[in-house]
């Protein structure tokens, strides 16, 4: 790739749609970027593109890194041994120069000739070789969680004019975009890492969990679940996520009462094989009106169907029961009684409350799981094996 005479020529409307397309159509794909950079590289003449980190750690630190025209042995020697040598990173780590937003030249940071006379270009620059550097900085590192800071460089051949004025203002140019791509990307890895976190705690768990939408359908059922999913009442609708839960059988009318706030629960299967099913809506909210009153009519919301085989012990229950539903302390200390079959006088007597009191955390936790009566609560949630963390 050259640099015609006299710099870089505006880019054209069609020039500008087409890196567009290509720059938020790699939102979310970490391999697309390999594409992004060919294209800057185009946009700005440059013969050499890649992103960077300037923590310290080397270009492949983070797990999201791209390049184009740049030798992968070039690159790992980069990381192994240049980069403490880097004269315009370490000049720009003096003058606090990398902050979100700049984009500079080479030769803001470094001036021509004192840059030739540095063993980083004469032994690794001049191997590619580059000389001209056009950079932007994508992320200073200041949002937790999100991109590590990282810089945009551009490059161009030593026999290459240096990049220009023109050149720097088609950067700023194209750079909020660039941002605002970038952002959204690690913003979703971001999002994409925590789902993925959650469903490693969710397989963990001994029994069945399977997550549903507003319009019962299935977005994620957990390990056990998909285990279960051979039975039969459960194959037709576990079989194959995600799939919207239709109103025909027990199970399913179970599904639709639970996502308009009616929590419940079932058997199913056979006596080799009898499955507990627990229904419980977790969108509380909707419960109520905009004053604070409960709402007669609720729109439908996202529920939880949890299964469990017949017979099993409740240990891990009343944990996660509490810390799911938010119940309260004084609610948690009455959860393992009322599961193991004592009723409110017992409870009370146990633990040394009045029975009113009892009778109040007891319409607590059904409010908050949603379902309709105690013995419900007791013969399913008593059926529920421990949760294996």
């Amino acid at each position: 790739m050259s640099v015609p005479a006299g710099g870089t020529a505006p880019l054209s409307l069609t020039e500008f749609d087409q890196f567009l397309h290509t720059l938020y159509g790699a939102v979310g794909h970490d391999e697309a970027w390999t594409e992004v950079v060919r294209a800057l590289a185009a946009a700005l003449r440059a013969d050499v593109a890649c992103w960077c980190t300037t923590d310290g750690e080397g270009p492949q630190a983070p797990s999201f890194y791209a390049a184009w025209n740049l030798p992968e042995e070039l690159n790992r020697a980069y990381a192994e041994r240049w980069l403490p040598d880097n004269p315009w990173l370490q000049a720009g780590l003096v003058r606090n120069a990398f902050m979100q937003g700049s984009i500079l030249r080479g030769t803001d940071l470094v001036p021509a000739p004192v840059l030739r006379q540095t063993r980083f270009y004469r032994e690794y620059m001049l191997r590619y070789p580059v000389e001209h550097m056009l950079t932007a900085v994508m992320s200073d590192g200041s949002v937790p969680g999100l991109a590590p800071p990282m810089l945009l460089n551009l490059f161009r051949h030593p026999q290459q004019p240096d990049f220009d004025a023109a050149d720097v203002a088609r950067l700023h140019l194209l750079y909020p975009h660039l941002l605002r791509a970038f952002d959204l990307h690690w913003l979703q890895r971001r999002r994409q890492e925590q789902v993925g976190l959650l469903h490693q705690f969710l397989d963990a768990l001994d029994f069945g969990m399977v997550m549903l939408d507003p319009a019962a359908q299935a977005l994620y059922a957990n390990y056990a679940a998909r285990a279960l999913a051979a039975t039969p009442s459960l194959a037709p609708w576990l079989g194959q996520l995600p799939v919207r839960v239709t109103a025909h059988d027990a199970l399913a009318r179970l599904v639709h009462a639970a996502a308009r706030g009616r929590g419940g629960g079932l058997v199913l299967g056979d006596e080799q094989r009898r499955l507990m099913a627990l229904a419980l809506p977790i969108d509380e909210h909707r419960r109520l009106t905009a004053d604070g009153a409960p709402n007669p009519a609720p729109p439908p919301g996202a529920c939880m169907l949890l299964l469990a085989q017949q017979g099993h012990a409740p240990t891990g229950v009343p944990d996660f029961v509490t810390r799911l539903f938010g119940l309260s302390a004084a609610e948690a200390r009455v959860l393992p009684l009322l599961l193991r079959g004592q009723p409110p006088a017992d409870i009370a007597t146990e633990l040394g409350v009045k029975l009113s009191t009892v009778r109040t955390q007891l319409s607590a936790i059904f409010a908050k799981t949603g379902a309709m009566r105690q013995q419900d609560l007791i013969r399913l949630l008593g059926s529920v094996p421990p949760v294996r963390l």
